[in-house]
């Protein structure tokens, strides 16, 4: 047995909800594991830039004012979102739920429809593996977006009426189309008021 191996402890879904309710940094949680930002484990969460945030900030604030009055609901990255098929456990920068919403224990999202998450350097090859891998096991869930900070580029994953996912690629001034929620914000939208890219 190594050393690693010896030393790894595992929790419970209770002992990391309670744990995540005084935590100075949140962190993701997998079949009885617990990753913090700190760690540099293949569970990594983004470290929360200027510029991803602006970018978040952006999205959320006009997508909410497109959602308003529809039975569509947008949250920021202060909202776990729950697998229960895989026991996972993680903070998306963006997601969106309509009509009735399903919670665990009245703090994770259960059913969301649309998963927004703003590219890190850090971050970006498990946003696009292991992490889209784990999300695709939601069935509510419709787009998965990925925003770049270096570019005006948003990549949306979206699935099709046979179960399958299709990319969506939208660049440069395009208006980028979350279909499943009937939204639509500009590129000048998404990175407004950053310094040039």
């Amino acid at each position: 047995m190594s050393a690693q191996q010896a030393t790894q402890q595992y929790f419970t879904i209770d002992e990391y909800l309670e744990r995540e309710k005084t935590a100075l940094v949140k962190s993701e949680y997998y079949k009885g594991e617990i990753f913090e930002m700190a760690d540099h484990k293949p569970l990594e969460m983004a470290g929360g830039t200027p510029r991803h945030s602006e970018i978040g900030g952006n999205i959320y604030f006009a997508a909410r004012k497109r959602l308003q009055g529809s039975s569509c609901k947008i949250f920021n990255s202060d909202l776990k979102v729950h697998i229960p098929e895989n026991q996972f456990f993680t903070y998306p920068d963006i997601t969106i739920a309509c009509g009735q919403r399903e919670y665990f224990k009245d703090s994770a999202l259960m059913n969301p429809r649309v998963i927004i998450e703003v590219l890190s350097d850090s971050t970006e090859a498990y946003d696009r593996g292991t992490k889209f891998t784990l999300y695709r096991s939601i069935p509510s869930l419709q787009e998965y977006a990925l925003v770049s900070q270096q570019e005006h580029l948003v990549e949306i994953f979206r699935r099709n009426q046979h179960g399958r996912w299709e990319l969506y690629i939208f660049s440069n001034d395009a208006e980028v189309e979350l279909s499943s929620v009937e939204c639509v914000i500009s590129m000048q939208e998404i990175y407004a008021d950053l310094d040039e890219i």
